[in-house]
């Protein structure tokens, strides 16, 4: 009853609003007669189809809709003893909300213009290396400028995208959710084609539909970006290429990017398929990149390698489990389940398709 009182000290003679309830959602407290009395769970929503998962351990943003309330909250667990007893809802004002959505949509922009530029960066690295020998009789001064300072500038530029979603793994703030991966996939697909068209870069997509996983939207995005930046930024080719596949066999999720780009040396290949073990200054670029690669992969229980032929290609195979028979019943009808009848011998006698209630239709 302690945390009651001080809410109650804090909050009632305050013009902010709020609604404090205990870990089950009942509500104890409100400061106001224009709040719920009690609130619906099916009702707190993170984004229009996803509604709030507790109990949370971190504060969150969420929008609560019912018949008479439209309101933004912000939720707060309350612990004691590192126990969760309660959630303080905080009503957020409309100069608030207003506030929210700035800063998520400049986040954006600053994102998109980072990733922008690199791909401007990428093409005057193209334009170096293909004048390389005509511009290097401009003297030593020239030569030396075109091998190190250029590499460097590039590092910044890529490691600048890169250092905020490290901090966002470091700190474990990455949220799980299932999702349609082929979806979300095609969605990032189409934006990377509008930007390499503008630079002249080939890029190609090959995505098998209704593929189902548990991952992270946000950085699922900023992980396969980094790889296909990084394709076009470390080839020197006057036709540079870049393709992404996704594909399942119903029990792993295989995603690829290739490109026909410098390649890896086997020595540095070795390093890179532990990025973290070699994140120095000198390489932060590959090893920021590929760091965020990884760690997507680890928290998503996912696999991560790199096969690579210097002067062909770089091919990134990504690993994931196949989600398929957790999909939402209204999608099942299109993505049912084959199940085989054998002998003993392993010969198929039948096979049928689909389900039986919510489990897998079983034919003996």
């Amino acid at each position: 009853m302690e945390i009651i009182e001080a809410v109650k000290t804090l909050y009632e003679n305050n013009s902010d609003k709020v609604i404090y309830t205990d870990s089950y959602l009942k509500v104890l407290w409100k400061n106001s007669n224009d709040l719920p009395e009690f609130l619906r769970t099916d009702k707190i929503m993170l984004s229009r189809f996803e509604p709030v998962a507790f109990p949370i351990k971190k504060s969150t943003i969420c929008r609560y809709k019912d018949e008479q309330y439209e309101l933004t909250l912000k939720i707060t667990p309350m612990s004691e003893n590192g126990v969760t007893v309660g959630y303080l809802f905080h009503c957020m004002t409309e100069h608030e909300v207003d506030r929210l959505a700035m800063q998520s949509t400049l986040n954006d922009r600053l994102r998109k213009d980072l990733d922008t530029i690199r791909f401007r960066a990428a093409s005057i690295t193209t334009m170096l290396s293909l004048n390389k020998e005509e511009m290097s009789e401009a003297g030593e001064l020239f030569t030396k400028f075109e091998t190190t300072s250029r590499d460097r500038v590039l590092g910044v530029l890529s490691a600048t995208a890169n250092y905020e979603e490290l901090s966002i793994y470091l700190s474990e703030n990455v949220k799980a959710e299932k999702k349609f991966m082929s979806v979300v996939l095609d969605d990032l697909a189409k934006r990377i084609r509008c930007r390499a068209e503008k630079f002249g870069y080939i890029f190609e997509c090959d995505i098998q539909s209704m593929i189902h996983a548990e991952m992270n939207v946000g950085r699922f995005e900023a992980a396969i970006s980094n790889l296909v930046i990084n394709s076009y930024m470390y080839n020197s080719k006057p036709e540079k290429k870049c393709s992404i596949e996704l594909r399942s066999d119903g029990k792993k999720i295989r995603l690829t990017v290739t490109d026909n780009g410098n390649g890896i040396p086997e020595e540095k290949l070795k390093r890179l398929k532990k990025p973290m073990d070699y994140f120095t200054l000198d390489d932060m670029n590959e090893s920021l990149g590929l760091s965020i690669v990884m760690l997507y992969c680890q928290r998503f229980g996912g696999t991560y390698d790199i096969e690579s032929k210097v002067g062909e290609y770089t091919k990134v195979t990504l690993t994931f489990d196949d989600l398929g028979y957790e999909m939402p019943r209204e999608f099942r009808q299109y993505y049912p389940p084959i199940i085989f009848a054998m002998d003993n011998t392993g010969c198929i006698l039948s096979k049928c398709f689909g389900y039986y209630n919510d489990d897998y239709y079983k034919h003996t």
